[in-house]
């Protein structure tokens, strides 16, 4: 239950970080305009940065299969997700299904990883980060856009964070250390992503109408299936396939149980959706992942570690 406790009061802190953004918002120290810029710094080059810093340790060859391993075990979380969200909501919107699909991982992986593990730990999250920003860039968009949006090599290629992932391994491969004074600037940026989220996530908030958020039964079933019954397929998952790393279960635990990418209102909002019901799964999902993500790490402790 340690860990729960850590991760519990870690999300405790982001919820009044978030309490920020919704001030900033509601009181028009933050607009639209802000909240876009906010949201398209984080994603095309804070989380890179991240990505990349990650990679930024000695060079181990054993290290590449258990990063292997990482990324095997997310890609099979989010494959079962696709699977989930099209048989159990398959007369649900869009949006719905990929708000079950894509998580908060970036957004709330990383800053709960980060003190727990260290870069170690964002090392074997970045294979779940760049998988799932893959997905995104890919078959997110084009479920969307209603297939508008075409799935090519090169949206696989050049998304902001498989850059960052191809950068920062080609540094580890390479053996090239970044000097002191630039990696501790990068690591500085690289700080500012959990913080920056969170107040995106503020602002979603104070757009919203709580009733619209709370009283709609039927937002309840989409977050259960994103919070409770979707990680526990995923517990299953890591249970069968063969990985042994303490650092990989876990961190592939965290990032199995975190709720909604925000990119399910900002995709919404690019590609014809319905932005400000994937911001309401959001946020709702959001306040009610302070209790399940303890809960499925517990879960998942007591079935791997």
């Amino acid at each position: 239950m340690e860990i729960s406790s850590v991760i519990f009061n870690q999300l405790l802190q982001m919820f009044f970080v978030m309490m920020f953004g919704f001030v900033l918002v509601k009181f028009k120290f933050l607009n639209m305009d802000g909240t876009q810029q906010l949201a398209n710094i984080v994603t095309k080059f804070i989380i890179p940065i991240v990505i990349l810093m990650s990679f930024q340790q000695d060079y181990d060859p054993s290290q590449l299969y258990i990063l292997f391993t990482s990324f095997m075990g997310a890609l099979s979380i989010i494959l079962s997700r696709i699977a989930l969200a099209h048989t159990l909501l398959r007369n649900r919107s869009k949006i719905d299904r990929y708000a079950i699909v894509f998580s908060n991982t970036a957004y709330m992986g990383i800053p709960i990883v980060l003190p727990i593990l260290g870069y170690e730990g964002i090392f074997y999250l970045s294979m779940y980060i760049v998988t799932s920003a893959i997905f995104q860039y890919t078959y997110g968009k084009w479920m969307l856009s209603e297939g508008n949006e075409a799935i090519t090599l090169r949206s696989i290629l050049t998304n902001p964070a498989s850059l960052g992932s191809f950068i920062g391994f080609g540094l580890y491969i390479l053996r090239i250390p970044i000097p002191g004074v630039l990696y501790n600037s990068l690591d500085t940026i690289g700080g500012l992503s959990s913080p920056l989220g969170m107040i995106l996530l503020g602002g979603y908030l104070a757009r919203s109408r709580v009733k619209d958020i709370f009283l709609v039964r039927s937002n309840y079933w989409t977050v259960a299936i994103r919070l409770i019954i979707a990680p526990i397929i995923g517990v299953f998952l890591l249970w069968l396939l063969p990985i042994a790393h303490p650092s990989v279960l876990l961190v592939l635990s965290i990032a199995n149980a975190t709720p909604t990418a925000v990119n399910t209102a900002l995709f919404s909002q690019l590609y014809g959706g319905d932005y400000e019901y994937g911001a309401r799964i959001i946020i709702l999902a959001s306040f009610l992942a302070i209790v399940t993500i303890p809960l499925m790490i517990s879960l998942a402790s007591a079935v791997l570690l």
